[in-house]
């Protein structure tokens, strides 16, 4: 039965090469359309997806309102709060604050690279993000100050006769713009993988902002001074918005309505998986996405492959009756009904497998 299928599908289309080309040409532009669509849609949907904790970690996102004004909707708050947050609630069991360096230049000997992004995390930022080591040991990578952790492509780029050689890299030291003190190599990273809204080519020892010769008092443990990006990590099957409600109390137990601050605080904690397609913060980390356009997009997809198929559909309807007589001969052979629906989908596909070929 096969057989014979495959032998009057191919019969067909060499007796109509026209009609075929028309007819399988829209079927595999609108197939073609659709599937890079959703493969677009997946990939901004994946955005985050890659951490092994993903389901549990979280920002702290910050309102800031004076004279009953909201002046702020961002991202970034004070360098105290996710420590505070961790010593308050049991459900907090790691956070780390960033502190953007932004693009600079890095040197190594007589060699410059420019056009490196650094940026300042706490140790636990390694363990709370799954970023795979090439070498060094994440535990420890960023616990001293003026350690620094950089990606495969920032090594390549210092040091390209070292390539692949990345354990032999440890221990070296780098300037990073004009500081006279150097930094040292403690781990080779992997590349931040393109669906992380967060992104880095040097991660720097958090420690070294307010410990090193020029201190940075403030990024320590700060309610008055607001620069830093928080994330936190909840215990597994924390419902964060339980979490969430008891933050009302944390701003007034921490900044005493807006004496300590100058302003009335307000915090919110939002998905990582959310930071991409779901943001309308300011000082945003890393480029965004919308949902509402993925969503748009998906319809689109959808309505794309329906027009297609119909559109096949009632070409090879317009040829009912050339196929008549096939059919007839099937049915006084015996063919099911089941068995003649089977062959026109059969035909369709083989349609447009021979069109690609």
């Amino acid at each position: 039965m096969f057989k014979s299928y495959l032998v009057t599908s191919w019969r067909n289309l060499k007796r109509n090469p026209l009609f075929s080309i028309i007819s399988v040409v829209g079927l595999a532009i609108g197939m073609a359309a659709c599937f890079l669509i959703l493969e677009y849609v997946n990939f901004e949907l994946s955005y985050d997806r890659f951490n092994t904790n993903v389901s549990d970690l979280y920002r702290v996102t910050n309102d800031r309102y004076q004279n009953g004004k909201l002046v702020q909707h961002g991202t970034i708050t004070y360098s105290g709060v996710g420590k505070a947050l961790q010593d308050d609630f049991p459900e907090v069991i790691n956070h780390t604050r960033v502190e953007p360096y932004g693009q600079s230049i890095v040197s190594y000997r007589d060699k410059k690279v420019g056009d490196q992004y650094v940026s300042a995390v706490d140790n636990a930022f390694l363990s709370m993000f799954t970023l795979p080591f090439l070498a060094g040991d994440p535990r420890t990578a960023l616990k001293e100050i003026n350690n620094i952790v950089i990606t495969r492509d920032c090594a390549d780029k210092i040091f390209g006769d070292q390539k692949g050689n990345y354990s032999d890299l440890i221990g070296k030291t780098l300037l990073i713009q004009k500081d006279s003190l150097p930094y040292k190599i403690t781990g080779i990273m992997e590349n931040f993988p393109e669906n992380s809204h967060f992104q880095s080519d040097i991660l720097l020892s958090y420690g070294s902002l307010y410990a090193g010769p020029h201190p940075f008092k403030q990024a320590d443990y700060d309610f008055t001074d607001a620069d830093f990006w928080h994330y936190i990590q909840l215990k597994h099957g924390t419902d964060y918005k339980s979490l969430e409600a008891k933050l009302e109390a944390f701003s007034d137990r921490h900044f005493q309505g807006n004496k300590v601050s100058g302003s009335v605080e307000k915090f919110h904690l939002q998905p990582i998986a959310d930071a991409h397609l779901h943001s309308d913060f300011e000082y945003e980390v890393g480029k965004v996405g919308s949902a509402t356009v993925i969503w748009g997009l998906m319809i689109i997809a959808l309505f794309i492959i329906v027009i297609a198929w119909v559109n096949y559909v009632n070409l090879s309807t317009a040829r009912s009756v050339e196929r008549a007589k096939e059919v007839g001969i099937r049915k006084v052979n015996g063919a099911m009904r089941s068995e003649l629906i089977r062959h026109s989908w059969w035909k369709a596909w083989l349609s447009t497998w021979q069109l690609s070929h």
